[in-house]
């Protein structure tokens, strides 16, 4: 079979094309360079196979949109700023911006740095706002068409949940116990790991413990509070999952 059939075959599935204009959403003249042929050519299959297509407003956004190619490392890590105090902004029907406000600047220049290796860039420079005599730093992407995707997953009507299909991972984890957990020490007793889960269901919760446990950690959801409880038990083995702090302002949250 020849590489041109194999293109050919592409843009006249109804399919691939939907999912290359309103999955990936590229223009007609990227559909038609992917697969060596016009751009009427591709306009012509959006007609055949009935295929909506775009507004003048949505079209000309998606032309000046920023794009990003978000690696599996990439989501990780996001999903895991998620959980904890990272938070995604709609600016318009096409594209989302990634926030994020820390008391360190050391994290949120490394919030910064991390999304740039990730193709992500900043949106103007690092903002510092003072609350109660603390000064707090807040970050902002640009916005990217990419994350409206983690928008919509993580705030279909409006409200932070958790999608039901994410998957724990050392990553993830590492970047949730930074922002919303804590090594608790009590008394002379070994340590044990609290998550402050409070913007959450009951049901997000119990998603979370589950994976908790199918990893291997001792979990449970603490009975008076929207919190996740990880045993004593399993407090060592959980922080050598995850691995080192990646900053120093947070060393103290791994100091078994």
């Amino acid at each position: 079979m020849s590489i041109y059939f194999m293109y050919r075959k592409r843009y006249q599935n109804e399919k691939c094309l939907k999912d290359a204009y309103q999955g990936r959403k590229l223009n007609t003249y990227q559909i038609a360079k992917e697969c060596n042929v016009g751009q009427t050519t591709i306009w012509k299959w959006l007609h055949k196979l009935h295929i909506p297509v775009r507004s003048c407003s949505e079209a000309f956004h998606l032309y000046k949109a920023n794009h990003c190619n978000l690696s599996q490392k990439a989501i990780e890590w996001i999903n895991g700023e998620l959980l904890g105090d990272g938070c995604i902004h709609q600016g318009s029907p096409y594209s989302a911006s990634f926030k994020y406000s820390s008391k360190y600047f050391e994290y949120a220049q490394y919030v910064s740095d991390m999304l740039e290796s990730f193709g992500i860039k900043q949106s103007g420079k690092i903002g510092i706002q003072v609350h109660k005599k603390v000064n707090y730093y807040f970050y902002q992407s640009r916005y990217y068409v990419e994350l409206l995707l983690s928008r919509k997953k993580w705030y279909p009507n409006g409200k932070k949940i958790i999608p039901k299909n994410i998957e724990l991972t050392s990553i993830i984890c590492r970047q949730w116990f930074i922002g919303d957990g804590s090594l608790v020490h009590q008394n002379n007793q070994k340590p044990y790991i609290r998550f402050a889960t409070f913007g959450f269901s009951i049901s997000d919760i119990n998603l979370l413990v589950k994976q908790l446990i199918e990893l291997g950690f001792k979990s449970n959801k603490e009975p008076n509070y929207n919190r996740i409880h990880i045993s004593s038990y399993s407090t060592k083995d959980f922080l050598s999952y995850i691995g080192n702090s990646p900053v120093r302002c947070y060393d103290y949250k791994f100091a078994y």
